[in-house]
């Protein structure tokens, strides 16, 4: 998945999550990371911002 910027690619991630409710968590960090090809610390840091979007920290 091609994506310009880091905004871009936090949106499609997300999206991607809600479009595969039924998998676990662990699944979905692989799916995740071999679709969009980003690493463990990438998807980590992504997990930390969408934290602080949704709770305002």
């Amino acid at each position: 998945m091609k994506y310009e910027t880091y905004d871009e690619l936090i949106r499609m991630v997300a999206e991607f999550r809600l479009e595969h409710p039924n998998l676990t968590d662990d699944e979905l960090d692989k799916l995740v990371k071999r679709t969009f090809r980003i690493n463990q610390a990438t998807l980590r840091e992504m997990d930390g911002v969408s934290d602080q979007i949704h709770f305002g920290r």
